[in-house]
């Protein structure tokens, strides 16, 4: 992580197909995902974006993913 200092981490199991999620809060109000190779940095104003795409995109597995689609398609 180039030396930035955390202040959390959480570890999402790995699955058949996928490396284990690796979830990094960091001092610099910004958000590290890692997943094997990938890493992506979120700064804290996207997170609420990113949390409300990857929450319909839950609920697309779960429910009627038209609804979800119609959602997703529509909001910025």
């Amino acid at each position: 992580m180039g030396g930035t200092t955390m202040c959390a981490r959480w570890h999402i199991p790995a699955t058949d197909q996928r490396d284990e999620l690796v979830v990094t809060m960091l001092l610099c109000d910004e958000v590290s995902i890692t997943q094997g190779d990938n890493h992506v940095i979120v700064a804290k104003k996207q997170l609420t974006k990113l949390a409300d795409k990857l929450y319909f995109l839950d609920q697309a597995f779960r429910v009627d993913a038209r609804d979800v689609v119609e959602a997703l398609c529509c909001s910025d």
